[in-house]
């Protein structure tokens, strides 16, 4: 018989399991917010373009234009921090990760060229946005397609690699690399929460560049934090009831993690939901506030909601822990430290995290 788990590999860890997983969660962290405004600005910048062309409407045509210069970056960041917290999840969930990576191995390996396609056609639409005319719609939905397409990929590998009962079964039953876990109960509402807490996410990041910009440009701003502070109050409702079915989708062991079995993983997932309900009230609030006064509210939906954020996160990789705990997985616990690499690396993310900064802080202010 088949064992449903490869064996531990011979090779050690890097680093001690627990710094792993806290590097895991930390460059996660800063891939999915990039990500989520890649995802979600996409989809609203190309919305706005739409309904700019429609009539009068500058501010919708110059919230456009702004996402088509922050795009690329927004690309860039989110795809280096992507690839820093796929190696750590590599590292410690890899016998299971690569198993499901090869049974979708054709779709798995076309994510590159997509994101390729999508990296160069938000630079296409960056520098030629006034040459391409009425073609910059079609490519604006194009992106926006193709990086949901991707993320839906991503959602295949990272479910089908918890079913580690079935990996062998679908492996005996269809070698060739293009199997998707199309049937897994769980993959469209996971799906569904990520996509519209993308949506939510950039919401509040179009409320924030609003209240930057309302001393240089006070109609402007005002629109943007009404705008940014709607979307992203009615997109986070609406996720509530997406996280709902989710949670209900998972397998039954799975949910009762969630239903009082664990009191870690329940406490983590009401607070995370607190969180983002109370900043997307904060950001409703922010919009509706007279001129002049919508910053506290802004700050504190932005205070909110990024915390929340991080309690998401850790619930999602409690899903993952009990996942993989019901087919009695365990990562490898042999350490034998490389503590170069591993302070290179972390010298090299704080660089990064500047540069990002800086980047986006130029983007800002328009230099």
């Amino acid at each position: 018989m088949i064992p449903p788990i490869p064996q531990p590999d011979p090779v050690p860890l890097p680093a001690p399991g627990w710094l792993l997983w806290g590097l895991l969660i930390l460059t996660f962290f800063l891939h999915l917010v990039p990500m989520n405004l890649v995802l979600g600005g996409s989809l609203l910048g190309a919305i706005a373009r739409v309904r700019a062309r429609r009539g009068n409407r500058p501010h919708e045509a110059a919230f456009a234009h702004l996402v088509v210069k922050a795009m690329p970056v927004l690309f860039s960041t989110a795809v280096s921090m992507g690839v820093a917290a796929l190696l750590f999840l590599q590292v410690l969930y890899g016998r299971v990760f690569f198993v499901s990576s090869v049974l979708m191995g054709w779709w798995w390996l076309g994510v590159v060229v997509l994101l390729i396609l999508a990296y160069y056609g938000a630079y296409l639409l960056a520098f030629r946005e006034q040459v391409l005319g009425a073609a910059a719609s079609v490519l604006a939905w194009l992106i926006a397609a193709i990086v949901g397409l991707v993320a839906l990929i991503y959602g295949n590998n990272m479910t089908m690699m918890l079913r580690v009962q079935e990996l062998p079964v679908w492996y005996a039953a269809d070698g060739r690399g293009v199997l998707l876990n199309l049937a897994d109960p769980s993959l469209v509402p996971r799906h569904l929460h990520l996509f519209i807490g993308a949506i939510a996410v950039s919401g509040l990041a179009t409320a924030v560049f609003g209240a930057w910009r309302a001393r240089q440009a006070p109609e402007f701003g005002r629109w943007a934090v009404r705008y940014g502070g709607a979307v992203c109050g009615i997109a986070t409702a609406v996720n509530v009831f997406a996280g709902l079915w989710w949670l209900a989708a998972l397998p039954r062991p799975v949910l009762l993690q969630f239903m009082g079995g664990n009191l870690s993983a329940m406490a983590i997932l009401v607070g995370g939901m607190l969180l983002t309900i109370t900043g997307a009230a904060l950001a409703i609030l922010a919009g509706a506030a007279p001129t002049g006064t919508p910053v506290p509210y802004v700050i504190g939906a932005l205070g909110t909601l990024l915390p929340g954020i991080v309690l998401m996160i850790l619930t999602r990789d409690a899903v993952r822990s009990a996942s993989l705990a019901v087919s009695e997985f365990s990562p490898v616990t042999w350490v034998v430290p490389h503590w170069g690499p591993i302070g290179l690396f972390v010298a090299l993310l704080v660089v990064a995290i500047g540069s990002v900064a800086w980047m986006i802080r130029a983007l800002v202010r328009g230099d």
